[in-house]
């Protein structure tokens, strides 16, 4: 049988050990080897283009041929043509070899992509890792609308997919009423990790401690660093006298250093080895998350649950997670400390989201007949 080949974009590294969006990138690089499905990843500068001439009437060809509407002025409307026009002649380079573009990157004029596959005669399955017009304080590279004001043009942009793969269920209900093909693949480790977080879950049987929590996330997203700025903050005001110990880690997490007030039971770790992280987890007494409104899906959750550490977490950040034994989700302040104040039990092993994995393989089979 004839291996079946797909070309892949993402701003993300396939690195299960690194961020949210390299997990997520990792996990459909397993999924696609499981299936002997190659990849090739695209490279931007392969066709050596690095000026064009004339750039700006490639824009505007680009805003009249796909009805996008645009307040560029001339500058911004000649780096649009000019990223536009590179992205057209790499994926005419790209075109003589593969069928399909699998999408994950959708920030900033990546977005130009999925117009830029079509027009060279690419199927285009977008895989975007959150809806990037409703995050807060990402502005549109088309009309520089600030989210969520902007939506329409994501919309505009998604709907030259064939088909799409959300990590939420709620974007894929909200992509579904403007009437595009969506499905639903939700985060999953990687098998390596998987067997990192097993091993964590049984060593918390001896090693788990009361009163010590730990405050996760991910800083250098700006839902993330102020919700978790938020609940240090909350803890402070409202828990220092407790027994509690807050300890605080995550990736970038030292950039909280400057506004964490002076509270002998908070500690800050800032980012952690991944031998450092699994010794937090084995012995925190439950993991706490708290996100401000956003898009996509929390990797940390389902590793969590893998681990077997109870989480605690606001509504706003629980997604696909709500009424999940082992996640504990508050809709105030008031609900959080008496969270704080019962046990928590252990989650259960997440199932591995075999139905969807095999959506996936089986619509990018159809996309390459």
């Amino acid at each position: 049988m004839k291996q079946l080949q797909v070309l892949r974009h993402s701003h993300f590294a396939a690195d299960p050990w690194g961020d949210g969006g390299c997990k997520r990138t990792a996990q459909i690089s397993e999924i696609l080897d499981g299936n002997q499905i190659s990849q090739e990843f695209y490279q931007p500068d392969i066709t050596q283009i690095f000026q064009k001439k004339f750039a700006a009437l490639e824009g505007l060809r680009l805003l009249n041929q796909h009805k996008i509407q645009s307040s560029l002025n001339k500058t911004a409307l000649t780096q649009l043509g000019f990223n536009y026009y590179k992205r057209q002649q790499t994926m005419e380079y790209y075109a003589q070899t593969h069928k399909l573009l699998l999408w994950e990157s959708s920030r900033q004029q990546n977005y130009l992509m999925s117009y830029a596959a079509r027009d060279m005669g690419l199927k285009v399955i977008g895989l975007p890792h959150n809806l990037e017009s409703l995050v807060q304080g990402q502005a549109s590279d088309f009309t520089g609308r600030l989210a969520p004001y902007w939506f329409e043009e994501e919309l505009q942009s998604l709907g030259q997919c064939h088909s799409i793969f959300t990590i939420s269920r709620e974007e894929q209900y909200l992509l579904k009423l403007f009437g595009l093909d969506a499905e639903f693949l939700p985060y999953y480790p990687t098998s390596e990790v998987a067997e990192y977080l097993l091993n964590i879950r049984e060593n918390r049987k001896q090693k788990a401690k009361e009163n010590m929590i730990l405050l996760m996330g991910t800083a250098g997203n700006k839902p993330t660093f102020d919700g978790m700025l938020n609940r240090i903050v909350f803890f402070h005001r409202h828990l220092k006298d407790s027994p509690l110990q807050l300890h605080v880690a995550g990736y970038l997490t030292e950039s909280l250093a400057p506004h964490i007030p002076e509270n002998p039971n908070i500690h800050l770790h800032g980012t952690l080895t991944n031998e450092r992280l699994a010794e937090m987890l084995e012995e925190c007494s439950f993991c706490w998350i708290h996100q401000n409104i956003s898009t996509g899906s929390l990797t940390k959750i389902p590793e969590l649950m893998m681990a077997g550490v109870p989480v605690l977490l606001n509504s706003d950040a629980a997604r696909n997670f709500h009424n999940v034994p082992g996640i504990r989700v508050y809709e105030h302040d008031d609900d959080c400390v008496d969270a704080m104040k019962g046990e928590l039990p252990v989650p259960e092993i997440p199932e591995k989201p075999l139905v969807h994995e095999k959506i996936l393989v089986n619509t990018i089979r159809k996309l390459l007949l």
